[in-house]
């Protein structure tokens, strides 16, 4: 791999910082599960350390923007050729992971004010949860100092057609001037898109949300009133809380005396502020299908196991 050089620009004068040798990998998982950023602005740590069913750690797991999951892998005492192999069996067990296993996985192993994967991850990405699915499809990233050559070759040939395996490995080069001052530089060996954008290859079907399932199998339809259970049992007047279908798009309700449309998680959000609702987790996209019931005082939950 092409060698980095850091240069410190100080007034008129440029000197070059040496590149040092450090086993570092130990405050480098610390501060990625403090700050993932350094990776990319398009991940978020679900969990670090965290046990997979053959008793093995995985360093750091996370999720991107479009709720795909990313397994983080140092590269500490192995060499890049174990540290690949390695990685590609945790992906074995990661790839079945549902979304209830990994809230559990979050709940364990994260080390957020969140109590719910969902709701951490509106917070994170500004995105409604209700709308992804999670784990639809999962990467491999590694991590860790003068990648050679060999893996490089190794990570070109599985991430290319026909295998199209999901794995990148990103290069972190420690510096330190002579007043101690410390730097990292960051560099992918394939474009960081790869670990926060949708495959273009992904060959799984990405799961459907439960209202376009409902939409789709004629349980939800245009016309149709919802309600927001939790505004009612809480002494809301049920009129107030009246939404109704407008069409089959993520935008679909419209409540009263507004023209505007909401999806079923922007809405709940709206009205848990507006009533000062208690109890009521805004933010997670998989309370929908309990929070919202139709005429009958049945969930949408209930609704489409019926």
């Amino acid at each position: 791999m092409q060698e980095i050089k850091l240069w410190n620009i100080e007034g008129e004068n440029v000197k070059q910082v040496s590149q040092s040798k450090l086993d570092y990998e130990n405050r480098l998982e610390k501060w990625l599960i403090e700050d993932i950023s350094i990776l990319s602005d398009g991940l978020a740590v679900i969990g670090s350390q965290v046990i997979t069913a053959y008793s093995k750690k995985i360093d750091i797991l996370a999720v991107n923007r479009i709720g795909e999951i990313i397994i983080i892998e140092l590269k500490r005492d192995k060499t890049y050729r174990e540290i690949v192999a390695q990685a590609l069996d945790y992906a074995t067990w990661v790839k079945d992971l549902s979304y209830d296993e990994l809230n559990s996985i979050f709940n364990k192993h994260s080390n957020t004010e969140y109590n719910d994967l969902g709701e951490y991850f509106t917070s994170k990405f500004e995105k409604d949860s209700e709308e992804i699915d999670f784990n639809s499809d999962h990467k491999m990233l590694i991590v860790g100092s003068e990648i050679d050559d060999s893996t490089v070759r190794i990570i070109d040939y599985l991430s290319s057609e026909p295998y199209s395996v999901n794995i990148n490995a990103v290069n972190f080069n420690y510096f330190k001037d002579n007043n101690g001052k410390e730097f990292l530089a960051q560099s992918f060996i394939k474009p960081e898109e790869n670990i926060t954008e949708e495959s273009r290859s992904k060959k799984r079907k990405r799961a459907k949300s439960i209202i376009t399932k409902l939409f789709e199998s004629g349980k939800l339809k245009v016309g149709q009133k919802v309600y927001l259970k939790p505004a009612i049992e809480q002494g809301v007047e049920r009129y107030l809380v009246e939404a109704e279908i407008m069409n089959t798009n993520q935008n679909c309700l419209k409540k009263q005396n507004s023209d505007e449309l909401y999806s079923f998680s922007k809405l709940r959000a709206l009205w848990t502020d507006e009533f000062n609702l208690q109890d009521v987790r805004k933010f997670w996209g998989f309370g929908v299908r309990y929070d919202w019931i139709d005429e009958n005082n049945k969930s949408l939950n209930d609704i489409l196991e019926e």
